[in-house]
């Protein structure tokens, strides 16, 4: 079959062995997730995990997670740039839809503009851009609306606001959040009720903020201070989506520069896109 690898390839179940040498995989295409995220990608679905191997040695991986029976994301596709154009990430990828359509979920990805010319020969289709911002030097500017601190006693009522923006529950996702970066989170109430939040995790070039979803502008950028007021971070890295009308211009004004573009794409129905205009800022496109 033509998603087959060549035979001295075997793909297996991703463990917490491999986890070195994803990451060592993971710096060469200089991507920056950190030990912490492989580990949150099993906890999210060890079934869902995969990676190539020749003679013992891990060569590819890939990710995936599914939001709840709606429709699961892959990411994490590397191949050892030694090992390139032998199959390898075709297979991978196959193995991650293969996964996910058996609990009968549509498929997303973020694609890059390369990854996209393949993607478009095996039955995705664009749904919106997306595209990564950089800054180097951020720095908070005067908010008068209160944000607090989110801890896991909000999981609940956090899912609960973030599911109809998101287009699925994805409370595992958040939970994982609010666990490995206890301090890194913040939200806004209108009395009881939540109208924004802002999370972020540490990154291995750079600090990572999102998921960040808000009512309106004016809240996102009190989140936003918020969150830069207490990180006081220097390289950033946040990824906004097309659909929001304000979140460029909001990173503008903050002093981000654009730094390279995605393609969100599906395969199968997209039955439950969210509310994008909400999103400020998404998990990254491992996550969506």
């Amino acid at each position: 079959m033509e998603n087959q690898p060549c035979r001295s390839i075997q793909l297996r179940e991703m463990n917490p062995n491999d986890f070195p040498r994803c990451q060592w995989l993971r710096e060469q295409v200089g991507w920056n997730q950190t030990l912490t995220d492989w580990q949150r990608f099993l906890d999210y679905d060890p079934q869902g995990c995969f990676v190539a191997v020749s003679d013992g040695i891990v060569v590819g991986t890939a990710c995936t997670i599914s939001y709840e029976d709606r429709f699961g994301w892959i990411a994490m596709v590397i191949v050892d740039p030694a090992r390139q154009r032998q199959g390898i990430g075709k297979a991978l990828l196959y193995a991650g839809f293969e996964h996910l359509e058996r609990k009968g979920l549509a498929v997303k990805l973020d694609a890059t503009p390369a990854g996209k010319l393949l993607y478009d020969t095996i039955g995705f289709v664009d749904e919106y851009g997306l595209a990564r911002w950089e800054t180097n030097e951020i720095v908070p500017h005067a908010s008068p609306m209160p944000c607090e601190s989110l801890t896991m006693r909000d999981l609940d009522d956090l899912d609960a606001y973030d599911a109809p923006i998101f287009g699925a529950s994805r409370k595992q996702v958040l939970a994982s959040y609010l666990h490995h970066y206890p301090e890194l989170g913040f939200t806004f109430r209108d009395g009881q009720k939540i109208r924004g939040y802002i999370l972020a995790r540490e990154g291995t070039h750079a600090f990572h903020i999102g998921p960040w979803a808000a009512e309106d502008a004016d809240t996102a950028r009190a989140l936003l201070d918020r969150m830069i007021h207490y990180r006081k971070p220097q390289r950033t890295f946040i990824d906004i989506i097309d659909p929001n009308p304000h979140s460029r211009s909001l990173l503008e004004s903050y002093g981000f520069q654009q730094q390279r573009p995605f393609i969100r794409m599906f395969r199968g129905k997209n039955d439950f896109p969210g509310i994008p205009e909400l999103i400020y800022g998404i998990s990254g496109p491992e996550l969506g």
